[in-house]
């Protein structure tokens, strides 16, 4: 391994220690020392190779909290739907994709939301059906709670009419919308039979490749599971070593002993006690405000989810589990004080995914605790969905990052790619950009979010999240001074010259 030396940089260390510097060293995968240029110039280890920045910022390493890497793979390589304002053209799109498809493949494209289309409306499966006859069709909505499929679809993910989340019109027949749980039993369905090992490893180098061009060196990984399959984790594990970035697997499984024989510390992440807010499964105290007698679903007992968490939580695990909905928040907001009450452990740090409308007082029950927050910035580019969904009052409760920072709760970024984009620079623009100007961020705490905050949740807050002596060598390097961006969006432009994992240049422009 090379030693290291980064000269006329814009070094933002996240350290208050020393907040700024322009120089650095790195030997042995570690950051040795900070100054000034002369003052690393004198003490330049022989041969070390040097890299110039020419006044451009350097950052840590960015973490992403919650990425379902395998899927972000996948995604990366099929039809992207995000551009289809209306539901002609999203099928102009798939007609296109279609035409160089050989017979027999999948026409399989993701990210629809129709919320964004004048009439809200979807292809039926009937409209499917005519333009794409017996070749199955797979859309996946932005939030993948919610899929639209043809009949070949339909009957090859195993679907039937009457199982809960199947949408039928007023004569018993099936629509071609599908909601969770339905939704998640066809993903399996998918992941299982229709994807290889070999496929799975090249969606985790897709994956990965992505991640390192954005400035992200370390990542919660979010694998396997009721919407996943288990053969992603195993691929994982297997390739774990190899991947060009630091990860940590979340294996998404109540089955204890199962993570435990794999020698992870941590369990869970996207076991999803509710579904979304875009697709109306979150699970509110109240009605939506646009589907009134709706107030979305809950895929788990509270028995189900104490017996997990307190198994879990004595067995030394870190928990994690989806919540979006402030009821399935108080599910398993109840689970951890059961646990935690039945079996006082300190620093337990365990998580709640996403978090989106936790009431003030969760947020608080939470942090005595001693939880932490794994949140997604991207999601506040929703605000006019949310505000149909849940209305001015309830919305002003959501997706606070200031708040429950202010709180004294950590609180860690990240994307749920495929969800929203593998971009740390998206999410801080979100955070400096949030819909509700109370909970708008200063740069430096939407920083914080994606590196210190972040690498807290993992428990690697001595090692990486900081640019100092003794850390690991994970550096971003920008194309750009972030000091002369003069407003937030601009930070969505910035790209990333080098990326550095462990004294190892791993990405470079």
């Amino acid at each position: 391994m090379k030693d290291l030396v980064i000269i006329n940089g814009q070094i933002n260390t996240m350290d208050p220690r020393m907040p700024q510097a322009e120089a650095l060293v790195v030997k042995g995968g570690k950051i040795l020392l900070l100054g000034t240029n002369e003052e690393v110039r004198r003490a330049m280890p022989l041969g070390a190779e040097i890299i110039d920045c020419k006044g451009n910022s350097v950052f840590p390493g960015f973490f992403d909290t919650h990425v379902h890497l395998t899927f972000t793979g996948l995604n990366i390589t099929t039809l992207k739907l995000e551009k289809a304002s209306d539901k002609k053209e999203l099928l102009d799109l798939l007609l296109a994709r279609e035409a160089g498809l050989a017979p027999g493949l999948w026409l399989h494209a993701t990210g629809y939301d129709e919320t964004k289309y004048p009439d809200r409306s979807l292809p039926t499966m009937k409209e499917l059906d005519e333009l794409f006859g017996s070749r199955p069709v797979l859309l996946e909505r932005v939030d993948a709670h919610q899929i639209c499929v043809n009949s070949a679809a339909f009957v090859a993910l195993g679907l039937s009419i009457g199982e809960q989340g199947v949408e039928l019109d007023e004569k018993g027949d099936p629509i071609g919308i599908v909601k969770d749980p339905a939704n998640g039993r066809a993903h399996k369905k998918f992941s299982e039979d229709l994807i290889t090992d070999e496929m799975r490893r090249e969606f985790l180098k897709n994956a990965c490749h992505e991640s390192l061009k954005m400035g992200t060196t370390s990542l919660s990984a979010l694998e396997g599971g009721a919407l996943f399959c288990d053969d992603d984790v195993d691929v994982f594990l297997d390739m774990q070593d190899k991947l060009p970035l630091n990860t940590v697997l979340y294996h998404q499984t109540l089955d204890v002993n199962k993570v435990i024989a794999e020698g992870q510390k941590q369990i869970g992440g996207c076991i999803v006690l509710d579904g979304s807010l875009g697709s109306h499964t979150a699970a509110l105290f109240d009605d939506y405000s646009d589907l009134k007698g709706c107030k979305g679903n809950l895929y788990y007992s509270q028995d189900i989810i104490d017996d997990f968490v307190l198994e879990a939580h004595e067995k030394g695990l870190q928990v994690s589990m989806h919540n979006i909905g402030d009821r399935a928040t108080e599910r398993l907001l109840t689970a951890f004080e059961r646990a935690c009450s039945k079996y006082p452990r300190p620093n337990h740090r365990h998580r709640f995914e996403h978090f989106s409308m936790a009431t003030d007082d969760q947020a608080k029950r939470a942090a005595a605790l001693g939880c932490c927050l794994a949140m997604q910035p991207s999601y506040v580019v929703g605000d006019e969905m949310i505000r149909t969904r849940v209305g001015e009052e309830r919305m002003k409760r959501s997706l606070r990052f200031k708040t429950f920072m202010n709180m004294g709760l950590k609180v860690g970024g990240g994307s749920d790619a495929p969800v929203t984009p593998v971009s740390p620079f998206h999410g801080i623009a979100c955070c400096m950009e949030h819909f509700l100007k109370e909970e708008r961020m200063g740069f430096r705490d939407a920083v914080r979010m994606f590196t210190t905050d972040a690498a807290y949740l993992t428990f690697e807050e001595n090692r990486k999240g900081r640019i100092a002596p003794g850390m690991d060598a994970d550096i971003a390097i920008t194309d750009r001074n972030v000091l002369e961006i003069n407003a937030p969006s601009e930070y969505r432009d910035i790209k990333f010259d080098k990326t550095i994992v462990g004294g190892e240049i791993r990405y470079a422009r």
